[in-house]
């Protein structure tokens, strides 16, 4: 409000580095008091070289100034309005910009996981084959492999997966049956064994009654 009043108090006679210090305290958020008013206005006419006589203008400089400080109030109010949306959109810019970036990381996180599964899947893969001992061409050829030797690669690897497991059950089977043998064989031996010695006793006593 220096700018209006540098302005103002030169049209009534008055000096603004003289007379400005004088009315500025006047211009506060808070309510003066009348009689503030009246003490400022009756130095300001009484020293004014041009203006002294004239009752109206210093109500119309008092009306001026408090005119002056209301619009000077009210953009005040304003720029400080702007300021707390313009920090309220900040705010949400940066809400929204940590929500993109979560969903972001997120996404890659996801990204990775399944990339590794993949590469769990192709080592899975790679270990069925060579066990199995074939690769598969289907890969490498056109539609043609996919649809033939591909589909035919997988009957062998099933077929010959089958044949490990026959082999197995047999050779499971005929182990079995070899114990199976064994444990009969050692009865009929114990079973021998306890027959001869029952013989052996009987001849003893016989012998003894002999004598």
């Amino acid at each position: 409000l220096s700018d209006f009043l540098k302005d103002r108090l030169p049209q009534v006679g008055l000096d603004y580095d003289t007379y400005g210090p004088y009315v500025l305290p006047l211009l506060t958020e808070e309510e003066v008091d009348a009689d503030e008013w009246e003490s400022v206005l009756e130095l300001l006419q009484a020293s004014s070289e041009s203006h002294s006589d004239d009752e109206a203008c210093w109500m119309q400089l008092r009306a001026d100034i408090q005119a002056a400080w209301a619009s000077h109030l009210q953009t005040q109010q304003q720029h400080e309005q702007e300021q707390h949306e313009q920090r309220a959109q900040e705010l949400s810019a940066a809400l929204a910009e940590e929500r993109r970036l979560a969903e972001v990381a997120a996404q890659e996180a996801q990204q990775k996981e399944q990339q590794s599964t993949s590469v769990v899947d192709d080592a899975a893969k790679r270990a069925l084959m060579d066990r199995f001992g074939y690769e598969d061409d289907a890969a490498e050829g056109g539609d043609d492999d996919n649809n033939g030797g591909g589909a035919l690669a997988n009957q062998q690897v099933a077929a010959q997966a089958a044949q490990e497991r026959t082999n197995e059950m047999r050779s499971n089977k005929g182990q079995t049956k070899k114990d199976e043998q064994a444990k009969t064989n050692k009865a009929k031996m114990e079973k021998a064994r306890v027959k001869e010695d029952d013989e052996n006793g009987v001849r003893r006593e016989n012998g003894g009654e002999d004598d």
